[in-house]
């Protein structure tokens, strides 16, 4: 197994800055006793021109004169693309053994696997990052990000449209882009935080289904899970361990994150095939 990753800096308080699709259907799996309503087509419809009736052939005439090679045409072919799995976001992202990113990895060494998510992150960060992610030459790029800086964003369009021009990059390098509903943030001693919050993700997540297929290629829908996606989730200490990061996670859908791991293996496999 191929992994190349960030330092592992695991989180286990609130994000720092808080203050602050799969074409045509959302991916979703099952963590922990419940399925999702979503379809799990990923590939767009590809039109079928029918071919033309052939036609007969007429003999060329008889010619002493020497027939000159036609001249290739340029080739249309797309560039080579890109090996591997890329992960950005934040600190839900964040590869080690626990998170649903290393879980992925860990049950699929053939897969190279970088995971780039750094704590704290928001989509400036992932701008900043862009560069030297590219140069990876990543086949799939995967994204979770919005948890620290949603909230604090102008409104949710406006951090969609910063979204977007950072997965435009990606797109435009010939990388297929992924990204993952934002999750759910339950803490009572921030009550503002969390309202905002939830009310924008409703918005973004809907957008990010609808944007499959133009600005992004697929959804990782971790939103639509009915365990870890509803407002109320992040209350339950079995699965959120401080009301906005996922509990530690292990192999068969166990902890925050093993259920989570459940919807990305999923989402991602059927990406890679």
């Amino acid at each position: 197994m191929t992994i190349a990753s960030t330092p592992l800096a695991r989180a286990n308080r609130p994000f720092p800055r808080v203050a602050a699709l799969i074409a045509f259907a959302s991916l979703s799996a099952c963590g922990g006793g419940g399925s999702s309503a979503a379809a799990a087509s990923l590939a767009a419809p590809v039109a079928v021109v029918a071919a033309a009736a052939p036609v007969a052939a007429t003999a060329p005439a008889a010619s002493s004169a020497p027939v000159a090679e036609p001249t290739p045409a340029p080739s249309t072919a797309p560039a080579a693309s890109g090996s591997g799995v890329l992960s950005e976001g934040d600190s839900i992202s964040v590869f080690w053994g626990g998170s649903h990113t290393g879980l992925y990895a860990a049950s699929h060494p053939k897969v190279t696997f970088h995971g780039k998510a750094v704590g704290g992150s928001g989509v400036n960060d992932l701008a900043a990052r862009a560069d030297a992610d590219i140069a990876l030459h990543p086949r799939l790029l995967t994204v979770l990000i919005g948890a620290n800086d949603l909230q604090g964003a102008s409104g949710a369009r406006a951090w969609l449209e910063q979204l977007f021009r950072y997965t435009a990059r990606f797109k435009a390098a010939g990388v297929t882009v992924a990204v993952g509903t934002l999750l759910p943030v339950n803490m009572p001693d921030q009550p503002h935080y969390t309202s905002i919050h939830n009310e924008r993700r409703q918005i973004v997540n809907a957008e990010l289904r609808a944007a499959v297929g133009h600005e992004i290629d697929a959804v990782i829908d971790f939103a639509a899970d009915p365990v870890m996606g509803p407002d109320t989730a992040p209350l339950d200490k079995a699965l959120y361990k401080d009301g906005l990061h996922p509990t530690d996670g292990a192999p068969g859908g166990v902890g925050g994150q093993g259920k989570l791991a459940l919807i990305y293996a999923k989402a991602v496999d059927a990406l890679l095939k």
